[in-house]
């Protein structure tokens, strides 16, 4: 079963690839614009905590890597806890929404340059992977503490930069949109899953950290016009076969809970995860402005 959703999930999304000798490319590749990508809010169903309420809070990392460029490769880090925009004591109380507050863990992609089929086709400008990884913190810790977020600066910031070096920005063939597929789907994919456990390991030795709800990968494909549709088009029909494939969530055999790995084309957006586990029970937005 497995082989076969995977296998007509590409199927789909190899109708894409047809598309690119067909349309017009934007000589020397369209302008560039920035986005900013925001931690929006938290919706509590069942806190962690058996006290009043509980305490959420956001730390992101984002990353981006242009395909077949050496040395392209950036991973930036933000924490809530570090711009001191943490919760008050009990500020989520199970059945409550917290909004974040402004700034609180933001990511800032400037200068991204949105490629259509044609750009991709002719090589006007190279591909660029872009993306989130949020990880949803409830604190528990000492409160004047940033411990968690000095530990996942340190253990992941280098290992995702050396990773993604390695799988995107030293790639020496230029992907077809299916290629770009699979990649996310097998390299990225698995990467995600092994920072996770990385990240699981860690913590099981810091005694009563903080405790991770739940963690939010977001891949970005900065396209526009023609190449968004063909994009939208493939998910939506995969997702018949695949639930939640039509809304660009990955479906990954084995994949936690806690764990939820979502590519779209990028744009002001929203997008929803849901953290289930015996742990808590949040639902948690992220912005794309």
């Amino acid at each position: 079963m497995r082989r076969s959703k995977r296998s007509l999930t590409l199927a789909v999304v190899s109708t894409i690839a047809v598309a690119l000798v067909a349309v017009a490319c934007t000589p020397g590749g369209p302008p560039a614009s920035g986005f900013t990508v925001s931690p929006k809010s938290v919706t509590v169903h069942n806190q962690e905590d058996w006290d009043s309420g509980d305490e959420p809070y956001a730390i992101q990392l984002g990353f981006r890597s242009k395909l077949g460029v050496p040395n392209s490769t950036d991973v930036s880090f933000s924490s809530q806890c570090y711009n001191g925009k943490l919760p008050a004591a009990d500020a989520a109380p199970a059945g409550t929404t917290l909004d974040f507050p402004a700034g609180a863990a933001d990511i800032s992609l400037p200068s991204v340059q949105r490629l259509d089929v044609g750009d991709l086709a002719l090589n006007t400008a190279p591909f660029e992977i872009i993306g989130t990884l949020t990880f949803v913190v409830e604190r528990d810790g000492v409160f004047q503490s940033c411990a968690v977020s000095d530990l996942f600066q340190s253990a992941l910031r280098g290992t995702m930069k050396d990773a993604l070096e390695l799988l995107i920005a030293r790639s020496s063939t230029p992907p077809t949109t299916e290629d770009l597929i699979n990649l996310i789907v097998n390299h990225i994919g698995d990467f995600l899953q092994a920072a996770a456990g990385l990240v699981g390991a860690i913590i099981e030795g810091l005694g009563d950290p903080d405790d991770v709800i739940g963690i939010a990968a977001q891949i970005y494909l900065p396209t526009q016009g023609t190449l968004t549709d063909l994009i939208r088009t493939g998910l939506s029909i995969g997702g018949l076969f695949a639930p939640g494939l039509d809304q660009g969530f990955i479906p990954i055999d084995g994949l936690p809970q806690t764990l939820s790995i979502k590519v779209s084309p990028l744009e002001r957006s929203r997008s929803t995860f849901r953290f289930t586990s015996d742990v808590a029970d949040y639902t948690f937005v992220n912005e794309v402005r």
